[in-house]
């Protein structure tokens, strides 16, 4: 406190968490020369899921400067993914490059603490104070500022003031959590089950590189090629599916495995690397992403089930446009302005474009459709930009989509395409 009674502002914006939310957060603010202090609960490098990227991401990358550390780290190029029906009886594979509304042609397959640690660094050579091992204990807003308690990688407690909190905590969900904000998405509460493998079998030659998708009938697959040894495997199922088997996660996951053709057929020769994780109840929204000083981002700004890999791309992408707004904010000496309200409506629009597909892919009737696609009026080509990544949508995409989604509930009653006998 000075001697006027008033609190010493040390920083312009705190960002909890150093993902890739939290690292493009303070890498935008830290750019526009505000003065940024990330406070990082882990140790960097940390193992973390989520592998696989989005061609959009590129856009992202270019914008914050760190697209030549990104490229030049050896990742894997993805250029396309690979939906399997559980049976192997049928495939569709998505091209990036073959997509006349996408603007970028391919992505990467991450391993995410190599990843993570590129972006966090480059947070740090563009002028933000990181502290990694900082445990944010809570906060208190003022009415100018923001004041912090956090735990050192020593145990002792510290404090920072700022004008503003970024909230990047990721599925801890720091401020949401304080202010009862999370609401999980109905009826999908969903378990993952997953590791690392040595020796899966996966696509090759021109479909090196590609995910592979692969729907059961209530759960699904992922296999993210990491290199040309290692594929990240993941099972994702209902909660509560889960707990009436009443089994070990990793009995459950490799059943599945025995039990699904076009998984078992990838898993002669496949030896897990480590121990099996497991993630719970991953699927949430909150009812708010701002309040007077206060933005959330990332994944504390929700987050919906991986299944089209989306999750990377838009914890990017509202860790920008948080910052853009933060960084508006700040120039207006204002806790609460129309940019962050703005933001916040594009956020949940963003996320509304993808759960739209999600929510879909369970159904069966819908899968019909997309597991049989047909390029008339370049429908394919509109589903290609979105599940690419893009999430400003030009007329000749919406309209498309709208027809698309039109002709999935018009296939429960009516078959708008052949039935597909699933075994």
């Amino acid at each position: 406190m000075s001697a006027a009674g008033t609190a010493i502002i040390e920083w312009d914006v705190v960002v909890i968490g150093g993902g890739p939310a939290g690292s493009t957060a303070a890498t935008t603010l830290a750019k526009a020369g505000r003065r940024v202090l990330v406070l990082e609960k882990s140790r960097f490098p940390r193992f973390h899921i989520g592998e696989s990227l989005l061609p959009y991401n590129r856009a992202i990358f270019d914008k914050l400067g760190v697209w030549e550390k990104v490229s030049s780290s050896g990742f894997m190029v993805k250029r396309g993914a690979q939906f399997w029906m559980g049976d192997a009886s049928r495939h569709n594979r998505l091209d990036f490059s073959r997509g006349s509304f996408t603007e970028y042609p391919e992505s990467l397959q991450v391993e995410r603490a190599r990843f993570d640690q590129i972006l966090l660094d480059h947070a740090r050579s563009s002028g933000a104070e990181v502290r990694e091992e900082s445990l944010v204990l809570d906060h208190r807003v003022e009415s100018d500022h923001i004041a912090l308690r956090y735990r050192t990688v020593d145990g002792h407690e510290a404090r920072a003031t700022a004008r503003f909190l970024v909230d990047a905590s990721g599925l801890s969900n720091h401020t949401a959590n304080l202010e009862s904000l999370r609401e999980y998405y109905p009826g999908h509460r969903k378990i993952a089950i997953f590791a690392h493998f040595r020796g899966v079998d996966m696509p090759a030659g021109e479909e090196t590189g590609d995910i592979v998708i692969i729907r059961r009938e209530n759960s699904w697959f992922w296999m993210i090629p990491l290199d040309h040894e290692r594929t990240s495997v993941g099972l994702v199922l209902d909660k509560a599916d889960f707990q009436t088997m009443k089994r070990e996660p990793a009995e459950v996951f490799h059943e599945a495995v025995e039990n699904t053709p076009a998984a078992r057929m990838r898993f002669d020769h496949a030896e897990a690397l480590g121990p099996m994780h497991v993630a719970v109840d991953f699927s949430y929204h909150n009812r708010s992403l701002v309040s007077p000083r206060v933005v959330r981002v990332g994944d504390a700004s929700g987050f919906i089930d991986p299944i089209f890999s989306s999750g990377v791309m838009l914890a990017m992408t509202s860790g920008m446009e948080g910052a853009k707004a933060v960084d508006d904010a700040l120039r207006q000496s204002r806790p609460l302005t129309a940019a962050l309200r703005r933001y916040e409506r594009e956020t949940w629009r963003n996320v509304g474009l993808y759960w739209r597909f999600i929510g879909n892919f369970y159904k069966l009737h819908f899968a019909q459709l997309f597991f049989q696609p047909v390029n008339k009026h370049r429908m394919v080509c509109a589903i290609n930009s979105v599940l690419a990544g893009r999430t400003r949508l030009p007329l000749a995409v919406r309209w498309r989509l709208a027809v698309f989604f039109l002709l999935g509930r018009l296939n429960r009653h009516l078959p708008v395409v052949p039935r597909i006998v699933v075994r």
